[in-house]
């Protein structure tokens, strides 16, 4: 008599309870992810008495459906957690996924780049450009973004220097790079060690594998071809009454599964430090950051860098042309032309072609001087001005062995600039000169651009002041030419911050960033003037020696490590630091001497830090 009436109760309050649904971003098939993440839902439900639905949802579908209220609970990757909370729509990360690959449990994931063995074309970064690469989509933090950014910062754009072919899943990734369809495959890290657990990778298939950049981390021995950032997110809609995210919260840290495997979620941890998270979504313009708040002048050049470029030419070309026609005239008319002259905000002067003829107002006020003839006393020619620049674009007085005037006419397609500098302040200018004649003689007309602005912008590393990554490239270029020409000795030193990513995780990256630009201070202050310092990346710098035989350069790699090591930091007090050096062998490519170079820094850490390795 009493077990229908319970019957009735039980039913009733199951019914009664409340229903949460669990979205989650499907990064792997539908099945999959309800298989991976049905426990966890299990798990909450007993926890707060409530039901769980687990629905595996595109990004664009997760978005929506929380608009929309259709979803409480998200488990997604780092990127979308920040574009949704960015978008009000969620809590903060209230848990960090912890993952576990046979005997090694992490709450961090990397990017994996992978080609096959036998493509001998393919041994770096820079040799993925101009090729065809397989990802899973472009929204996959571990399959495309942590990628992406790897090759931004060694000055690789995924929109315009490679192909990529969207592929279903992660494993047809792998399929694609094996079968030879595509260049090069980004997977996440744990794919490989978690199809060789499956076997579904046999050991062939790892043998015809291999992982491009391959970083090396002591507590993250998985593959991974990029930095390490946060597993996935677990966030909570913002509809969900506030008790709720806490009970969620505390059911997810008590939630622990034992099962033996590779990519297993084996619990929950405290919210992860998502700022390099941040920093990547800023530097890749993904969302949140998918639009441009207001234009700088950095980026109105990159944008529209071309189109400036040619109005520039097509109007200096049209002024240059009125100023021809004027000089052909009357004395008035020269005078009229000398008014024209004053009233460009651009420094302009007129010459024989040894000679300064004459000279606008801006040009005398640029170079301090009163008259031309006060300027001419001192200076026979303009190009005495000019400064030895760092690549081949900058002009000298003498050219090939023609006068820079000369030099400019004959090859108008180059781009030419010079350096001049008055009273220790430094400027760039790109330089444009038109042949006109008057009264049967010859006379060039010269216009100097100043573009300091954007070369600044262009090649100085913001946070350090010192050389970016892709003006060190144009040094790079620049001095092969040189050696290759004069065959002088050329040395370079790669050196990076040991356990930097501790000082991070311990102080901070506000700290960390101080960190840098005290090296970088340091660094450039102990190296001669003509040696060139560059921040490679993240904590890795590269220093270029010219004219310096490899063991001059040991000796001031070890001054350097030695400088480092006694020199005390705020905060942190004391860093060290692991040295690479090498020096380029004769007919060797830039790319190649690079790799040597990587190798002995890899080296230096591998001998136990702090140390210098040669080779």
């Amino acid at each position: 008599m009493m077990k229908f009436p319970l019957f009735l109760f039980l039913l009733s309050t199951l019914l009664s309870a409340q229903t949460l649904t669990l979205g989650v971003f499907a990064y792997r098939t539908s099945d999959k992810i309800i298989k991976e993440y049905q426990p966890i839902a299990e798990h909450i439900a007993h926890k707060l008495h409530v039901n769980i639905i687990v629905r595996p949802l595109s990004q664009e579908a997760l978005e929506q459906e929380v608009s929309e209220g259709k979803i409480d609970i998200i488990a997604t990757n780092p990127t979308h957690y920040l574009s949704l909370q960015k978008q009000g729509k969620t809590t903060g990360a209230i848990a960090t996924l912890v993952k576990r690959y046979n005997t090694l449990i992490t709450p961090y994931l990397g990017g994996v780049i992978i080609t096959r063995a036998d493509n001998a074309n393919i041994r770096s970064l820079s040799g993925l450009k101009g090729k065809t690469i397989a990802i899973p989509g472009k929204k996959f933090l571990g399959g495309y973004q942590t990628q992406a950014y790897e090759l931004l910062k060694a000055g690789i754009d995924m929109n315009k220097d490679v192909t990529t072919v969207v592929v279903k899943g992660h494993e047809a990734v792998v399929d694609a790079v094996l079968l030879g369809k595509v260049d090069a495959g980004f997977i996440r890290s744990g794919i490989i060690e978690e199809m060789k657990s499956e076997k579904k990778l046999l050991p062939q298939d790892l043998q015809d594998l291999f992982v491009i950049h391959e970083q090396k981390f002591s507590y993250f021995p998985l593959k991974t071809s990029t930095n390490l950032y946060p597993e996935w997110s677990i966030v909570v809609s913002k509809k969900v009454a506030v008790e709720t995210v806490s009970d969620i919260a505390v059911a997810l840290y008590s939630y622990k599964n034992t099962e033996e495997g590779a990519d297993i979620i084996a619990g929950f941890t405290i919210p992860g430090d998502y700022g390099d998270i941040d920093t990547l979504a800023r530097m890749l313009r993904i969302p949140p950051y998918n639009t441009i708040p207001f234009f700088t002048i950095e980026d109105i050049w990159r944008k529209y860098d071309i189109i400036i470029i040619i109005i520039s030419t097509s109007v200096t070309l049209l002024f240059l042309s009125l100023l021809g026609f004027l000089y052909r005239k009357t004395h008035f008319q020269q005078k009229y032309a000398q008014s024209i002259l004053d009233t460009i905000p651009t420094p302009i002067i007129v010459s024989d072609g040894h000679n300064l003829i004459s000279a606008n107002n801006v040009f005398l006020d640029f170079v301090e001087c009163d008259t031309l003839e006060t300027f001419k006393r001192h200076h026979s020619c303009v190009c005495d001005l000019f400064e030895e620049g760092d690549t081949n674009e900058y002009l000298h007085s003498n050219v090939n062995n023609i006068t820079w005037i000369e030099y400019i006419l004959k090859r108008p397609e180059k781009n030419h600039k010079v350096k001049i500098t008055i009273r220790g302040v430094t400027k760039s200018f790109k330089v444009n000169a038109s042949k006109v004649f008057y009264k049967d003689l010859i006379r060039f007309i010269v216009v100097f651009n100043d573009i300091s602005q954007l070369i600044n912008q262009s090649t100085i590393d913001t946070l350090t002041g010192i050389a970016n990554r892709t003006h060190f490239n144009l040094l790079l270029k620049h001095n092969l030419y040189v050696v290759q020409r004069e065959k002088t000795p050329l040395s370079f030193i790669f050196f990076d911050i040991d356990h930097f990513k501790s000082v991070n995780d311990t102080y901070g990256h506000l700290v960390g960033d101080d960190v840098l630009r005290h090296l970088a201070n340091l660094i450039s202050n102990s190296l001669r003037k003509s040696d060139i310092v560059a921040r490679w990346g993240g904590e890795e710098f590269i220093i270029l020696l010219s004219n310096t035989p490899v063991q001059a350069a040991v000796t001031i790699a070890q001054k350097l490590r030695e400088t480092i090591e006694n020199e005390e930091f705020a905060t942190v007090q004391h860093i060290t630091c692991s040295f690479g050096v090498t020096q380029l062998l004769e007919n060797e490519e830039g790319e190649a001497l690079l790799l040597r170079l990587d190798q002995q820094l890899y080296n230096a850490k591998e001998g136990g830090r702090n140390r210098v390795e040669v080779g």
